[in-house]
């Protein structure tokens, strides 16, 4: 017995057998329940093919019904449903059967019948005859009689076949019996379709519930950011710094914190409105070449380094503010240029008045410390200490000082009273600082009514010549002094101590013989000059 295969559109071969296992309205009403089964409807693929292949066994007479189906990788067929007495093949790989499967494609159906007419085509050479031999019944050839062989059609492409076998006893497919096989494997292909739409719908309903969340995520990411923006505004806002973000290379500000406000007058908006360099356009026009060289060293900073500035930065009303500015570069350019620059900048306009006025005290103590209240010359601690630097200083210079006494002071003191008394040292000290000119000279209240002068790189001649010009200064202030025995004026006398060179001896040296000068220049009579000697060389110049 041989086996041949007709096309859908194709007559049917002239049967051999007609005898058929149920009558065309049993195989239709068989057809109306299966389009009842619930399975086709609900997407369960394997309950729907087991029905389809029990009701076409049960109404056909076959040995048995095979559905099978491509993987998901369509690498290979496989069965899924099955129902009859022969043996079920194994998967097959579909890279192993070329063949089959590209006729597969081109044919609408394969009906192979029993005939006494197509055993005699079994001589005819391979070529000749169109039967391309399922690979799933190769094992079981000999002794297949009859097959149908549908394939199964979804989105436009074949997903398996519905294949009706028929073993040992010799059959010839009748209309009905051929129709119930396509239309099972239409129903088939309606399970499979359904079981798509469930599948696309239960992704697509997944797909909804995670936008929802991630809508609902997102949503409350937002809230949260909203909420840390608004907290973190809040505490820039109230804090006691400008807060600024700027464009380091157009200077373009981003950001700046509600504070400036409070410091210079002007909004965020109104910041921001300045545009390019909006610090530069506030600074002091002293104050801007220092902006653009901390620029030059944030260009040339590392991440983490804060350049540290004091700027005055007018306010909207035009007064002036100092502002101690921080700034660090925070974001940067892939090619490692600064990108964002961030600062602060702190209110020091008080603590720069404070400084100031805390300065001018202290020079203001520092020149009290320094000066006689009385005569307004230099105290006895500043001569000390002047002294003492020029000597110090070594040099290869004459050093002179000159002490002034005034003549029966305490005469003075009791015929005029102390007032008067007062009166006269300041006038006297005032005589002194007329007397000596130069810039370097020290005129000092050496204590009581004794005055002292001190003349570096002065040599004696010049002395004597500042002594004579002190004299002379005193004289021509001609206040009356009656009791004295010298003149009816004021007078002065004075003792000189002159040194070549500071290399040895010592201040204490010094003042000792210029005390000595002065005594003998008292002893002498008063009003006149006299040398004191020293027990160092003295050169004459």
């Amino acid at each position: 017995m041989s086996l041949t295969s007709e096309q859908s559109h194709q007559p049917l071969v002239t049967s051999v057998f007609l005898d058929a296992y149920a009558s065309p309205s049993a195989l239709s009403q068989a057809l109306l329940d299966l389009n009842r089964c619930a399975s086709i409807y609900r997407g369960d693929v394997d309950a729907a093919t087991a029905a389809i292949a029990y009701s076409a066994v049960k109404n056909l007479g076959l040995t048995s019904c095979q559905v099978w189906l491509y993987a998901d990788s369509r690498t290979a067929f496989k069965p899924v449903a099955h129902y009859g007495s022969d043996a079920l093949s194994q998967p097959v790989q579909i890279a192993e059967h070329a063949d089959y499967f590209e006729n597969l494609g081109q044919q609408d159906w394969l009906v192979v019948n029993t005939a006494e007419a197509i055993h005699q085509a079994a001589n005819r050479s391979p070529t000749d005859i169109s039967v391309s031999w399922p690979p799933y019944l190769r094992s079981q050839q000999p002794t297949i009689t009859a097959l149908i062989e549908v394939p199964i059609h979804h989105d436009q492409q074949i997903v398996g076949v519905l294949c009706c076998v028929q073993h040992h006893a010799p059959r010839v497919w009748q209309a009905a019996e051929k129709s119930f096989a396509l239309t099972a494997a239409c129903l088939i292909a309606l399970a499979i379709s359904h079981a798509s739409q469930q599948q696309k719908t239960k992704a697509l309903n997944k797909q909804d519930h995670q936008l929802k969340l991630a809508n609902i995520e997102r949503q409350q990411a937002e809230q949260a950011w909203q909420e840390s923006q608004r907290f973190i505004r809040g505490i820039l806002d109230a804090s006691s710094n400008i807060l600024y973000v700027n464009n380091f290379a157009s200077g373009t500000n981003y950001y700046v914190n509600g504070y400036m406000e409070n410091i210079l007058g002007y909004s965020p908006d109104e910041i921001q409105q300045f545009g390019a360099h909006f610090l530069e356009r506030l600074a002091h026009p002293h104050d801007i070449n220092t902006i653009q060289q901390a620029r030059q060293q944030l260009a040339q900073s590392q991440s983490g380094d804060v350049i540290e500035n004091e700027y005055r930065l007018q306010h909207k009303q035009g007064h002036w503010h100092w502002l101690l500015c921080r700034e660090t570069i925070f974001q940067w350019n892939p090619d490692g240029t600064p990108l964002q620059l961030l600062g602060t900048a702190t209110d020091i306009t008080m603590h720069k008045e404070n400084t100031a006025a805390l300065q001018q005290q202290n020079q203001e103590l520092t020149a009290l410390a320094r000066v006689d209240a009385l005569t307004q010359i230099a105290n006895r601690r500043v001569f000390d200490e002047f002294l003492r630097n020029a000597w110090m200083s070594h040099n290869q210079t004459p050093l002179t000082l000159i002490l002034c006494d005034i003549d029966y002071f305490k005469l003075y003191n009791d015929t005029y009273g102390h007032q008067a008394g007062d009166e006269c040292l300041r006038l006297v000290a005032q005589a002194l600082q007329k007397a000596v000119k130069r810039q370097p000279d020290l005129v000092a209240r050496y204590g009581g009514e004794e005055f002292a002068v001190v003349l570096p790189n002065t040599a004696l001649v010049g002395a004597q010549y500042v002594a004579q010009a002190i004299q002379t200064s005193v004289q021509e202030l001609k206040i009356e002094h009656r009791l004295s025995t010298v003149s009816t004026y004021l007078t002065v006398s004075l003792g000189i101590a002159t040194v070549a060179s500071t290399t040895n001896g010592s201040p204490q040296e010094l003042i000792s013989a210029a005390d000595q000068g002065l005594y003998q220049a008292k002893s002498d009579g008063r009003a006149q000059f006299s040398v004191g000697q020293l027990d160092i060389p003295v050169t004459n110049f």
